[in-house]
């Protein structure tokens, strides 16, 4: 039996109400035609049942008729929003973009005959959708997750767009739907690449890159894509979540401190790897909701705690990139200051720890430097806190010295904590690393990749050097032109010791 789709017609025009009718009754006599002249008629129609889709010519009311089209979508997410204008110009495509407009069709005589058919298969497909993919499909087109994200058949086509990936692309999803994912991607090699791995993969898989946007920018991006249905030579459904990163890749830097192609794969891979955690959690918590109807409310309450407590980590991490961004893209101007004022700060800050610990520091004089203040203030205080944390049982003590030495200048952060193994001194300043359970030590590991952002960014390095049970030592190290740019003339005299 063939489903029986309800459509509203919204236009002030009686005649080409009628004429769109008649045309859309032509391709399927099974259709139910609703005509209204007036928000409060469609507000009518809403209320007597489920609305597939909305046919509008909203004249000079785009803005209203957007708010009508986003409370249909809350009675039924998966419903169209179509627009049927002679005004090309009105509105444009900018202003169509996150108000989730499925196609768009010119008011012409041409347009009676075309609109018909291109609604119904659009219908056809995101019935089709709902009916292989009930949850997902679901929770998708109510935009349980707000993240950037479509839907790919197995050619890679897009099928489906959340309004969140409007906005990054800046395009409405009329100008996305049933185009190729590839060709969003701003570089000839990326998209063959794409192509590659998208045909080869049967699992999840991460890609970087940068996508088109209007007026020739680019965005760059993580792409995670997760395969919905077994991938077979005749079915397929991935679905792919896009993160912006570009404010994170940002630099801003020297020139000496400028990230390496390898680097941008790095912190592109790990946010998109670590981000997918939290998502595949919501999307179970919110699957245990929907199909299991007999939940009572203790059950509820605990999956919504569950929920929260993911999205409130899930905001924890994409502040900790915003703090980087800040880091990389935020202004630099260095000032001639003393480190030991510096640490100073940095201690001050963190007081209270230090006093709950009853942690001893002891200072070593360190030289005068060239630096952002703040940002070095930042570093401290982040190596600092993570002695106070990974000190175990033990009273933590820190001795904190600077060492110079012909050509180079190290300042020297040594602590008595459980150490680090030596297996992953190498990942521990990536963005999201951790090396222990949320119970154990809680965190969400941004800290040590904030460090090695600023030192990088001054020229310097930063690296650890530590044995298991005996405590680590974090080496921040000046070299060369390095040196010679964080050295002010005069300053040598403030080296103390």
């Amino acid at each position: 039996m063939n489903y029986k789709y309800r459509i509203v017609i919204y236009d002030g025009d009686q005649h080409d109400r009628g004429l769109l009718g008649l045309a859309l009754r032509s391709h399927d006599s099974n259709l139910e035609i609703l005509e209204a002249n007036s928000a409060l008629e469609v507000a009518h129609h809403v209320s007597s049942g489920v609305v597939d889709a909305l046919v509008a010519d909203p004249g000079h009311a785009f803005a209203e008729v957007a708010v009508l089209a986003a409370e249909i979508r809350k009675r039924t997410p998966q419903s169209l929003f179509w627009l049927f204008t002679a005004n090309i110009a009105h509105p444009s495509a900018r202003d169509c973009v996150g108000v989730g407009l499925d196609g768009r069709t010119d008011k012409s005589s041409s347009g009676f005959l075309s609109l018909p058919g291109l609604l119904l298969e659009r219908l056809r497909a995101a019935r089709d959708l709902r009916q292989r993919l009930p949850l997902e499909a679901a929770a998708f087109f109510a935009g349980a997750f707000a993240i950037p994200a479509c839907l790919l058949t197995k050619h890679g086509v897009i099928v489906a767009v959340n309004r969140e990936l409007e906005e990054i692309l800046e395009r409405p999803r009329y100008d996305l739907l049933d185009h190729s994912f590839e060709q969003l991607l701003a570089d000839g090699e990326r998209q063959d690449e794409w192509r590659r791995r998208f045909q080869a993969a049967q699992e999840r898989w991460e890609f970087a890159g940068n996508l088109r946007l209007p007026s020739s920018r680019t965005a760059t991006v993580a792409i995670m894509s997760n395969p919905l249905q077994a991938v077979t030579a005749a079915a397929g459904l991935w679905a792919v979540n896009v993160l912006d990163v570009t404010r994170l890749m940002a630099s801003g830097a020297p020139s000496t401190a400028a990230p390496s192609e390898a680097e941008f794969e790095n912190v592109l891979y790990t946010v998109s790897h670590d981000l997918q955690a939290p998502l595949n959690s919501l999307a179970s918590h919110t699957r245990s909701l929907l199909e299991t109807p007999d939940l009572n409310a203790a059950e509820v309450r605990a999956e919504l705690t569950e929920i929260r407590a993911t999205t409130q980590r899930m905001q924890l991490m994409l502040n900790g990139m915003l703090q980087v961004a800040s880091v990389r893209a935020g202004q630099r101007d260095p000032e001639v200051i003393n480190l030991d004022v510096v640490v100073q700060d940095a201690m001050a800050n963190l007081k209270s720890e230090i006093d709950s610990t009853g942690a001893t520091v002891e200072r070593q004089p360190l030289p005068t430097l060239m630096v952002n203040r703040q940002q070095m203030v930042q570093v401290f205080q982040n190596l600092l806190a993570n002695a106070l944390k990974f000190s175990s049982n033990r009273i933590p003590r820190i001795r904190i010295s600077a060492e110079e030495n012909g050509d180079s200048m190290r300042i020297l952060i040594e602590d008595n904590g459980i150490g680090i193994d030596p297996k992953s001194v190498g990942r521990i300043f990536g963005m999201f690393q951790r090396l222990h359970t949320e119970k154990e030590y809680p965190g969400i590991g941004v800290g040590l990749s904030i460090c090695r952002q600023i030192v990088r960014a001054h020229g310097g390095d930063i690296w650890v050097e530590s044995t298991v049970g005996r405590g680590s030592c974090f080496v921040i190290e000046f070299r060369g032109a390095a040196l010679r740019s964080v050295i002010n003339r005069g300053a040598r005299n403030g080296m103390l010791g």
